[in-house]
């Protein structure tokens, strides 16, 4: 049978049909079997046998000697530095990890004339067979000690061990699988045995989670995403996780149509006083400093943030609420002291148009197109598509049904009323999400199984609430990572045309102060219910681990919270509080391109167009945007071109990088010219591609390293190339204060 399964390699997992489906009727998973012989549908995966991830061959040790079998051929390895007795292996990020008694060692499959690297030391050293398995960049060993019950985690970056809750009973000789993002699958590989024993990394718990359809005595074992293939002697049973049925029911729709109505009427009042190309754009500047605060917020508070941030502090810590506190450290003071007056004072309708000002047309119609196109595909395509997702697996609710409503109900207010409709929609989206938010953190408290002593130490064990990590490490979310990426953000929000037109519709200068001051007072406070909805539902279900699936992301933990515990009604309350929470930043999209569509192109290349001929086009882009971004969102939902859209994202990533930089070489410095900023922009795209190809750097650097080599580079070359002065009043914080037209 060893021969036989080592011929099995990545070359041949393709489809296999005539699987038998047998549904279980409480359990998690859907199973399926299939002859031994069989080749097995695993997708772009990889296979395990004894523990060993199979990427193209089968990986086998003896002593010291390893040596990798692809079908009939087989290379030998550099040797173990070390004989091993009873090893056992697996390949995680692309790294061979051999562990046997107390000793670890590890092989860079990619680099095989580094040869072998030792490890830290188990914690304590592996009698029988220990089982290793990676997950999230994370290798666990299990199968310890005299009792083989011990369980630890590492971290190959930091050669760090960390210790695990023990197993309820002894593990040595099993195999293992990842299933999910959090879950990892143990099966009894020493007995005919039907038990699937879980641990669930969240909660640090071992859980029966559920049996398969006949007492097994397996061989091996695969994983891939959600789906495992377990090998026996004479056949092959595979498991694919699933959710169970929710209480989302026709009282719950009744709900979100209440709110989809509200939206549409409140478009269909505000369509009587869009009389110019300045009401439908900056809602005549009438609109009151707190509504502008409020649309800000809801604006940058997508359904995406709202379930992350939950999932953010459920799946891990607090870490990521320090983005909160840098904001006010950082983004306040330049909000109010600097892109506040430069708005105003300039009196710009977009932030190209500084950029044309500063540096010329060129330079704006970049702006134009970056932004444009980031706003429509990397943003409201992205917006439309991630919830959708979310909404379909938990609620049950089609993703087309919800990509139709959330773009159509967007497009059809935004169209009738403009900036004045988006703004007031707003409001009711962020009173509605707070309700919701509000409402289960409550739910979750007074349900809770732990005591007081209990849930603190349960928090303080797992380290739940940090909110610092002072160390040293470019591939974790560190201090240094998340305040110079804040600092990134922060100048880039004066190229966001959302953030231009909500200080622009305010009376003065004072009031879009106000507006500032209240998105945060707003923002800030949100973050810390979200975070804190997070943590009580860690809390919840730490004492309920085995009501979790495999198919459940961390992202989706507060939606599917709603949707097994809410009572009727109350989760379409949630599923509104979605829905609006996407609108309102689709909404803001739409309106803000068309926006740029008006001033940068049409009335910049044609100034002789009369303002019923902008508000008209206007009008026109408002309804061609949305249907594009709609339209490329259900594309996507239907297709496999989401590798096409993960890079096309990255492209516009790595370019909204050089124009933020752009940005602040105008602003911040006197020399900067267009030579700079063309220069800056070429090296800022090849320093991110680098970066995103050659290093290994936690996601958020990314920005910062684009944004930061802009400017230094591009500084550089104004220097090298200096052009003939130009009239810089106004348009630099040295003569911000000599613009006195909007006090």
């Amino acid at each position: 049978m060893m021969t036989q399964f080592a011929k099995i390699t990545l070359s041949l997992i393709l489809a296999c049909a005539g699987f038998s489906f047998a549904e279980t009727s409480d359990g998690f998973f859907d199973f399926s079997s299939a002859p031994a012989e069989a080749v097995v549908q695993s997708g772009s995966g990889a296979l395990v046998f004894q523990g060993v991830k199979i990427q193209d061959g089968v990986y086998r040790i003896d002593g010291q000697n390893v040596l990798r079998v692809e079908g009939e051929e087989s290379t030998t390895l550099p040797d173990l530095p070390a004989v091993l007795t009873n090893p056992g292996a697996t390949v995680a990020d692309g790294n061979l990890f051999v562990a046997g008694g107390s000793q670890l060692f590890k092989l860079n499959l990619s680099d095989l004339q580094s040869g072998w690297s030792e490890c830290s030391s188990l914690p304590e050293p592996a009698v029988g067979k220990p089982v290793l398995v990676g997950l999230n960049g994370a290798l666990y060993v299990s199968g310890t000690g005299e009792f083989g019950a011990g369980a630890f985690s590492y971290n190959p970056v930091r050669d760090e061990w960390i210790i695990l809750s023990p197993a309820p009973e002894d593990l040595s000789g099993f195999v293992a699988a990842a299933c999910g993002n959090e879950h990892l699958l143990y099966f009894n590989a020493n007995k005919v045995d039907d038990r699937i024993l879980a641990y669930y990394r969240v909660t640090g718990s071992w859980v029966e989670l559920d049996r398969l359809p006949q007492a097994v005595l397996p061989i091996g074992v695969a994983s891939v995403g959600t789906e495992f293939f377990l090998f026996c002697e004479d056949s092959v049973v595979s498991g694919k996780a699933k959710l169970h049925p929710t209480k989302y029911g026709w009282v719950d729709h009744f709900v979100v149509a209440i709110l989809v109505v509200s939206l549409v009427m409140v478009g269909v009042v505000f369509s009587k006083k869009e009389k110019s190309s300045g009401d439908y754009f900056r809602a005549g500047q009438r609109v009151p400093w707190w509504a502008a605060g409020l649309s800000l917020f809801a604006s940058g508070a997508s359904a995406i943030s709202l379930m992350a941030m939950p999932g953010k502090a459920f799946a891990g810590n607090w870490i990521y609420f320090s983005i909160s506190i840098f904001i006010v450290i950082v983004q306040l003071p330049l909000m109010l002291l600097v892109y506040v007056p430069l708005i105003r004072r300039l009196n710009i309708a977009t932030a190209n148009d500084y950029l044309e000002r500063r540096y010329g047309v060129p330079i704006r119609m970049l702006g134009f197109v970056i932004y444009s196109l980031n706003q429509m595909l990397g943003r409201m395509a992205a917006i439309l598509l991630l919830p959708s997702i979310a909404l379909s697996a938990i609620f049950g609710l089609p993703m087309e049904q919800s990509i139709l409503i959330m773009g159509v109900v967007a497009t059809i207010y935004v169209t009738l009323g403009g900036l004045e409709a988006v703004i007031w929609t707003d409001v009711l989206q962020a009173t509605v999400m707070l309700l919701a938010v509000l409402t289960c953190c409550a739910w979750a408290f007074f349900t809770l199984d732990l005591s007081m002593p209990a849930a603190r130490e349960a928090l303080a064990g797992m380290n739940k609430l940090q909110m610092f990590d002072f160390s040293f490490d470019w591939t974790a979310p560190v201090f240094l990572i998340l305040f110079t990426n804040v600092i990134s953000l922060t100048f880039g929000l004066i190229g966001d045309q959302t953030f231009i037109q909500r200080i622009q519709c305010t009376p003065d200068e004072k009031e879009s102060r106000k507006t500032i001051i209240t998105q945060l007072a707003v923002a800030v406070p949100m973050n810390v219910v979200l975070f804190a909805l997070g943590t009580l539902l860690f809390l919840f279900y730490k004492t309920r681990p085995e009501v979790l699936s495999p198919a459940l992301k961390s992202d989706g933990i507060f939606p599917f919270f709603a949707a097994q515990n809410l009572p009727p009604g109350m989760a379409g309350f949630v599923v509104a509080a979605l829905l609006a929470a996407t609108m309102s930043t689709v909404s803001g999209a739409i309106n803000s391109v068309a926006n740029l569509g008006v001033e940068d192109v049409y009335r910049r290349f044609f100034p002789k167009a009369t303002d019923h001929k902008c508000l008209i086009l206007g009008r026109t882009l408002t309804i061609s945007l949305g249907g594009f971004g709609t339209g490329a969102a259900l594309l996507l939902a239907r297709t496999s071109l989401l590798s096409v859209w993960d890079l096309a994202l990255m492209i516009t990533g790595m370019i909204l990088a050089p124009i933020t930089g752009i940005f602040v070489l105008g602003i911040f410095t006197r020399r900067a010219n267009s030579v700079g900023a063309w220069v800056g922009t070429i090296a800022s795209i090849a320093a991110n591609y680098y970066a995103k190809f050659y290093m290994n750097l936690h996601a958020l650097a990314y920005l910062t390293v684009g944004v930061f080599t802009c400017i230094v580079v591009g500084y550089l070359a104004s220097l090298l190339y200096r052009k003939s002065n130009k009239n810089l009043d106004g348009l630099t914080v040295y003569t911000l204060l000599e613009k006195q037209n909007d006090k």
